[in-house]
């Protein structure tokens, strides 16, 4: 009786070994692909706590502030001698920069305030505790996801949620 070694892989063995590397690619894409949505959030966060900041400082020292946003930056102003003066003190109220691939875009009582024009694009944090209603929206450019934040006239400021185009996508 002379029996022959074949060698080589059973078909169970390929089938274990393509369900492990497509669990491995799995796990690759979705750590590489979340992290920019955990950047935009972390930024979204972080704006919202500058501003609750920034509104209890023009309360307290009872000065008028503003919030000038630009397509992907923002920055602190303060109202002098007829016109609004950028901040660079202290620091929480510095310019910030987002990264090129972040969009802001607001609206103003329903309607879109162009960020390009020195005279548009300003929420005011007025001493009185009151503030420009708007609609904040922080987006991951070429992409659907995004952050909505909302400032009632009370100055009340909150994160409405994400809004994505990607799976796993959900409200907060």
């Amino acid at each position: 009786m002379n029996r022959q070694r074949h060698t080589g892989f059973t078909l169970i063995e390929l089938l274990v070994v393509l369900v492990l590397m497509g669990i491995m690619i799995s796990m690759v894409v979705l750590s590489v692909g979340g992290q920019r949505e955990k950047q935009l959030r972390g930024e979204i966060q972080r704006l919202q706590q500058v501003m609750r900041l920034a509104h209890e400082e023009a309360i307290l020292n009872r000065y008028e502030l503003a919030i000038k946003f630009r397509p992907h930056a923002y920055e602190f102003q303060v109202h002098e001698d007829d016109k609004w003066l950028t901040l660079d003190t202290p620091d929480f109220m510095r310019r910030r920069e987002m990264e090129a691939d972040f969009e802001f875009s607001l609206q103003q009582d329903g309607i879109n305030a162009p960020l390009q024009d020195e005279d548009t694009g300003r929420i005011l944090l007025a001493s009185s505790g009151e503030t420009t209603p708007f609609v904040l929206e922080l987006r991951l450019a070429g992409t659907n996801t995004s952050y909505v934040l909302t400032g009632s006239a009370y100055g009340e400021f909150s994160i409405e949620g994400m809004n994505s185009n990607m799976p796993g996508a959900q409200e907060s």
